[in-house]
């Protein structure tokens, strides 16, 4: 990690103490970047898949950006010019990031306002065909909004796979050549979505090869990713992956502040076809048409001027509700952070983690592992339940904080199971004591 000597953190080398990071070892360096994190000083944490901690760096920023703000003046030329600085460089750095334009970032609340941002952003046509993941592992954030628009508008829903996990690909390409007969919808979906790593049992969806078969079936096809699990954890590149949307939050594995997150959005889309959900000062100006003899609806006087609204360029007018600036400062700030260790490099240290645990994890009789068929497809998060008994669950995850070990319970269909999700923080010797943890509290239960 860090092989380039990089400083973590703008001037000062905050991962490192200071010193450059080619002074110190592997094992040194890892020892820095976990006392970045306050709560591995108190607890063992391995629950980032559901909200990942702040690095004091990030802390420091955001309380930065808040005196800063009080000493020149909240409506001060100064201070707005700042705020106008923090959301170019941290379009920037989101950019970085995921590989896109920083023109194509628009900053939400969190994955679930993104796809909302989508279903209600696009201009719907009566029987419009959906393809959308199925339910079993899909993450309800990404499977409600999509249910609502079809509802609303009179839309289809095709789910996949159909019925075996492991055959996302085939599905989905049935899906794309033989839409359903008898069917007045247009011979190919509007969209596609999917969550880029699903939440419960971990595994990676390919997203290139899905990308590819989509715009090569029909450029038309739209492809939205919900990144939650993704971006963070593993390299994640819009333009492989050839996605028109892209929604994801600072909290999770980011390592940023609650409140922030991002929607990539291809400009092109935002060009032709995506409209803003919500409308204010900062999004649109008045354009006055006069309408002549032509009575305006709700008018008292043929005479009428009618007023309509022409938008900012993008991505200026979708931002009208946005004000949460000290987020910015924290996600701009947590994504420094991970660029000067390198995504590869932290996602190299999530496989070890997670290897470890789920090798030690499989040598426990009464418990089952949940996964990806392919090594290749699996994330850094390990799942896994109790072969006969679904309660044991919740008591091992209570049992566990108990220790200060944190995991988290979920389910996959009505199968509920651990989930562990270690971060490139997290340290081998953590994950021994936890699966030693385990293997205690699972004789006893």
């Amino acid at each position: 990690m860090l092989k380039n000597g990089k400083k973590m953190e703008g001037e000062e080398d905050e991962a490192a103490g200071g010193g450059g990071a080619n002074t110190v070892n592997d094992a040194e360096l890892d020892e820095k970047i976990h006392g970045d994190f306050l709560i591995s000083k108190k607890k063992i944490y391995l629950n980032n898949g559901s909200v990942g901690p702040v690095p004091i760096s990030t802390v420091k920023a955001i309380t930065d950006f808040y005196l800063r703000y009080s000493e020149q003046g909240p409506d001060s030329t100064e201070s707005n010019e700042y705020l106008e600085n923090l959301k170019m460089e941290t379009r920037r750095r989101v950019a970085d990031l995921i590989n896109c334009d920083s023109d194509e970032i628009i900053f939400t609340s969190s994955t679930t306002e993104g796809i909302n941002f989508i279903t209600n952003g696009i201009a719907w046509a009566v029987n419009d065909r959906i393809l959308l993941r199925n339910s079993k592992s899909e993450h309800f954030s990404n499977y409600l909004p999509w249910i609502k628009a079809a509802n609303d508008n009179d839309l289809q829903i095709e789910r996949f796979p159909f019925e075996n996990e492991n055959m996302v690909i085939e599905d989905l390409t049935k899906l794309m050549e033989s839409p359903p007969s008898p069917s007045p919808s247009p011979n190919f979906p509007r969209i596609v979505s999917t969550s880029h790593v699903m939440y419960n049992n971990g595994s990676i969806t390919p997203v290139e090869k899905m990308g590819s078969i989509i715009k090569k079936k029909n450029k038309k096809t739209l492809f939205s990713i919900d990144g939650a699990q993704s971006v963070g954890a593993i390299e994640v590149d819009v333009k492989k992956i050839k996605c028109d949307f892209l929604s994801f939050p600072a909290f999770k594995w980011v390592c940023g502040p609650l409140g922030i997150g991002v929607l990539y959005v291809n400009k092109k889309v935002m060009n032709d076809e995506f409209e803003p959900v919500f409308v204010g000062a900062g999004t649109a100006q008045i354009e006055s048409t006069k309408e002549g003899e032509k009575k305006i609806k709700g008018g008292n006087s043929p005479d009428k001027t009618q007023e309509t609204l022409k938008y900012y360029k993008y991505p200026q007018k979708y931002h009208s509700t946005f004000r949460n600036y000290p987020g910015l400062a924290g996600l701009e700030s947590s994504i420094r952070y991970l660029l000067r260790i390198g995504i590869s490099n932290i996602c190299k240290k999530n496989k070890k983690l997670s290897n470890i645990f789920r090798e030690e994890i499989s040598k426990i009789k009464e418990i089952a592992i949940h996964e990806a068929s392919e090594e290749s497809m699996r994330s850094s998060m390990v799942s896994f339940s109790f072969k006969n008994n679904n309660n044991r669950v919740k008591i091992l995850v209570e049992k566990l904080q108990e220790k200060g070990i944190i995991l988290a319970e979920r389910e996959i269909g009505l199968k509920k199971i651990v989930r562990a999700s270690p971060h490139f923080y997290n340290t081998e010797n953590e994950i021994i004591k936890t699966i030693n943890e385990i293997k205690i509290i699972t004789s006893k239960i």
